[in-house]
């Protein structure tokens, strides 16, 4: 498999691996207390849509040769979409500053 469906997989990938890192670190405290957003379906609902944009921004990245750098993606993938959402809110005038 090669292409825009690897990179996609690998951000997809790359976007769960952080999720389930905080679901150990939840773990490994004594005693193991898991935060309460994982007793929701809408959490789920949501972690999921996130998955599949991470997915979506590494192949939009277009690093098909790069399966490492779309796992990179994947998991920054909040941060860049936080970043892309605060670009567009400040505007163009905000900017010239």
């Amino acid at each position: 498999m090669t292409g825009p469906m690897l990179t996609f997989l690998c951000g997809l990938g790359g976007s769960v691996a952080v999720e389930l890192i905080t679901l150990l670190q939840a773990y490994e405290r004594e005693p193991v207390a898991l935060p309460s957003r994982y007793q929701r379906f809408d959490y789920y609902v949501l972690r999921l849509c996130l998955a599949i944009a991470a997915g979506l921004l590494a192949v939009a990245y277009g690093v098909y040769d790069n399966p490492i750098l779309a796992v990179n993606i994947g998991a920054s993938a909040p941060l860049i979409i936080r970043t892309l959402t605060r670009g567009m809110q400040s505007g163009p005038a905000s900017r010239r500053r």
